[in-house]
């Protein structure tokens, strides 16, 4: 084990879902050398999940959005040159690449780290990091939570309990008619579309929990996919599910009044699991077994013939239309029991 105070620094830029699989690194490091410093580089649109959080001494953040958009600008030159100064003043021991891409290798090389710690394959997904790391761990690890905990491992951190301090959330931005004896969120957007479930599938499981439940259903939108919501609504017989397009903060403060979570492997389905809400995921071209929702209170749906090819775009629907809606409330009754069971669990959570 490592002996005597030091500081250490986390890279790993984003995204949601990838940011709220590292958080236990952070929080068994904290836990194991509760001495240490232990700041994380995120980039500034998730820095939200990082704010307040007890295990961090400090959150540093860089814009690669704004810095692709205007690349020869002196602002962005100036943006980066303060970035490296600031990360090279706190003389970090080690840095933790979770990320595993050369911008994050970059990231972490410019810190002026004396030690960068970062993975061997299959963890690693640009194989030129492993000219930037001093520090290689190889694992086992079948789920990437895992696979991050094995970098904290290598540090003599030991992963007793597995958690994700996530902030209290903002309810300012909540619509002021949430329904108060509970209801489920569903998220039918992705950033690829190969992730996305039709809108009408959504729309039966929507008609399903109001019928048999009287649960109403919350669309949470991300930018753009309002009129993905909207078919959703269309779509709809008896269930009026309303959309909902908020802020990260937001975001939270309405899971943490969730009773449960259905959508793709997206960033708010990771963040639904992390908060403890019970999930239902649907994945395509994604492993549910290495990317699934973390925890006891989720079940993952794929198709027997999807294949993890990480493509990013399809014709809408060539695998998910594999996952039926009947078998997503079957899940969710396996999560919250049968109807009668289901109504009476869900008014004393």
């Amino acid at each position: 084990m490592i002996q005597g105070k030091k500081r250490i620094l986390i890279v790993r830029l984003g995204s949601m879902g990838d940011i709220i699989h590292g958080l236990p690194v952070a929080a068994t490091l904290k836990e194991t050398f509760p001495e240490w410093e232990i700041d994380w580089l995120v980039e500034s649109r998730w820095r939200d999940l990082l704010e307040g959080n007890p295990s961090l001494t400090r959150v540093l953040s860089l814009d690669t959005l704004e810095w692709r958009k205007q690349p020869m600008s002196p602002g962005v030159w100036a943006a980066i040159r303060h970035t490296i100064a600031a990360l090279q003043s706190r003389r970090y021991d080690y840095a933790l690449d979770l990320q595993g891409a050369v911008k994050s290798a970059v990231a972490a090389a410019l810190s002026g780290a004396r030690s960068i710690v970062g993975f061997e394959k299959p963890w690693v997904k640009e194989a030129a990091c492993a000219a930037l790391y001093t520090r290689r761990v190889r694992t086992d690890a079948v789920h990437v939570v895992e696979a991050n905990l094995a970098l904290a491992g290598a540090l003599g951190a030991d992963p007793r309990h597995i958690r994700f301090p996530l902030p209290q959330g903002d309810s300012v931005g909540l619509p002021a008619d949430l329904p108060q004896d509970g209801f489920a969120v569903f998220n039918p957007g992705a950033g690829w579309r190969s992730k996305c479930w039709p809108p009408e599938n959504y729309a039966a499981v929507a008609d399903a929990l109001q019928e048999n439940l009287s649960l109403p259903v919350i669309l949470n939108c991300g930018p753009g996919e309002e009129t993905l919501a909207r078919q959703v609504v269309e779509s709809c017989r008896r269930a009026n599910p309303k959309p909902y397009l908020g802020d990260i903060k937001s975001l939270i403060a309405l899971l943490r009044r969730a009773r449960l979570m259905v959508g793709p492997d997206t960033g708010p389905l990771h963040l639904a699991a992390a908060l403890g809400v019970p999930t239902v995921g649907l994945f395509g071209p994604t492993d549910p077994r290495r990317n699934g929702p973390y925890g006891k209170r989720q079940r993952t749906l794929r198709p027997e013939s999807a294949e993890t090819s990480y493509r990013h775009s399809s014709a809408e629907g060539d695998v998910m239309r594999g996952i039926h809606p009947e078998r997503v409330v079957e899940k969710i009754y396996e999560l919250l029991g049968t109807a009668e069971e289901a109504i009476a669990q869900l008014r004393h959570l």
